[in-house]
């Protein structure tokens, strides 16, 4: 009888510790390194002399798979923009591509590539030579590590006719 309890509270200790072990990688700390505000000023800086119109700050949550996010940005026929990318929020590198259709579209063309930069910049300028709409992707790469969260901001300004 001594033999079977003894037996018992052995196994019942070994799954609560393999229970909380894989309830900690489950549930994993979640380390968020986006800076947006902070950010977002840095940003508006390098637009100048452009003016500062509208930004957005993409979450990003690193996963054990890539992923694909995917913005709309509208810009007026006839108006000079720059695009402010900023990577300083992410604790691994995205890759940045902006294209003149969606996703879904077989016409697409790639207008802007971060893969164009070295890996450690963080800031993208880029001036789109025509205006239309503008479809921004982020291809997040899998991770395998800690949970990762983070952002991109993205800045858009406009220059202001003299008139």
């Amino acid at each position: 009888m001594k033999k079977i309890i003894i037996i018992s509270a052995a196994v019942v200790s070994i799954l609560i510790a393999f229970t909380s072990a894989s309830k900690k990688e489950q549930t994993g700390e979640i380390i968020d390194s986006c800076t947006s505000s902070e950010t977002k000023k840095k940003c508006k800086q390098l637009l100048d002399p452009y003016c500062y119109d509208a930004s957005k700050r993409s979450s990003i949550t690193f996963k054990n798979k890539s992923q694909m996010k995917e913005l709309e940005i509208p810009l007026y026929i006839g108006e000079k923009y720059r695009i402010i990318f900023s990577k300083e929020g992410l604790p691994q590198d995205v890759e940045i591509n902006v294209y003149d259709h969606k996703f879904e579209s077989k016409h697409r063309n790639l207008l802007f590539t971060s893969k164009d930069f070295p890996p450690e910049q963080k800031e993208y300028t880029w001036e789109p030579k025509k205006s239309k709409k503008m479809y921004i992707d982020y291809a997040v790469p899998p991770t395998n590590d800690t949970i990762k969260k983070g952002c991109i901001v993205m800045v858009l300004g406009y220059l202001a006719k003299e008139g």
